[in-house]
């Protein structure tokens, strides 16, 4: 049986984590899922919270603090750093992978949410990636600059070079919260001054200025979001070269499913796999979810 990491973090252990978990490890049999999850609201406690024990996974969680002690002891990182980190939330979705790779050995990762659906049984493409740990990314159609946000940073910061030519899509864009890492992208940043240089390409300043004003508006606020996206599509295209497997974007695409949008809701709902982006989930998630755990 394979056996896969999965790294994320998630908000709480409530029943969004039960169905995320529970649809993940039935829908692939065939793998061991070994998950490393940081929980947001570590002590929160529901009856699914008991119920995920029940599930009897490989499953290693961890307060947002264990990560803050980490980049003390081992990067000597500083309390002023320490304590932007509030600002940009996405941040531990990199601490989590590089420290599997530099601890836990670990050399391929899947990023799941778990508003992450996988509606039909026959995913024999995506099954083929996971049972044979090929890096993969799902593409954005509507969106091709989703994960673009820190091209510029790593082409200054890590490369000293235009990266174009090592990006092998570069008019697509992949989103991040279902995604096959290879995690031999953190092999630069394993070393104490190289990890700071790693920090150095995010932008973890707050949002708005002092005087309550936004430091950035719109577009410029969406690329500071998706800058975590952004470093693992770009980054993992690049290690991965022709391992990278994008799936078939007529069969496996996410595209908004916004609700009061019939047109987009029911272009979404015909994808192989479906990802509930948003602060404001769609409610063909929620029913999804309610008819899976009834």
């Amino acid at each position: 049986m394979t056996k896969i990491t999965v790294g994320r973090m998630w908000y709480k252990l409530s029943k969004e984590a039960y169905f995320g978990l529970k649809h993940l490890i039935e829908t692939f049999p065939e793998i061991e899922f070994d998950f490393h999850l940081i929980i947001n609201e570590y002590d929160y406690q529901d009856e699914y919270t008991d119920k995920i024990k029940e599930l009897n996974i490989n499953l290693t969680l961890y307060r947002k603090e264990f990560f803050i002690d980490y980049l003390k002891s081992q990067y000597l990182i500083d309390d002023n750093y320490l304590s932007s980190m509030i600002n940009l939330p996405h941040i531990y979705h990199i601490l989590i992978g590089h420290y599997l790779k530099r601890v836990k050995l670990i050399d391929y990762m899947i990023s799941y949410e778990y508003d992450v659906v996988f509606p039909v049984s026959d995913i024999d493409e995506l099954r083929k990636c996971l049972v044979n740990k090929i890096p993969f990314g799902i593409i954005e159609p509507h969106n091709p600059a989703c994960d673009k946000s820190l091209f510029l940073q790593l082409c200054q910061n890590v490369f000293n070079c235009d990266i174009t030519n090592y990006i092998l899509n570069k008019d697509k864009g992949f989103n991040a919260g279902f995604q096959g890492i290879n995690l031999d992208l953190f092999n630069e940043f394993l070393s104490q001054s190289n990890f700071k240089c790693l920090l150095d390409i995010f932008d973890i300043k707050p949002l708005e200025n002092e005087d309550g004003s936004k430091r950035l508006e719109g577009w410029n606020q969406t690329l500071f979001e998706t800058q975590e996206q952004s470093f693992y599509s770009l980054m993992n295209q690049i290690y991965s070269k022709d391992n990278f497997k994008v799936l078939d974007i007529d069969q496996y695409y996410f595209w908004p499913c916004w609700d009061g949008n019939d047109e987009f809701v029911q272009k979404s709902l015909k994808s192989k796999v479906l990802h509930f982006t948003g602060h404001q989930k769609s409610i063909e998630w929620y029913k999804f979810m309610d008819k899976y755990l009834a």
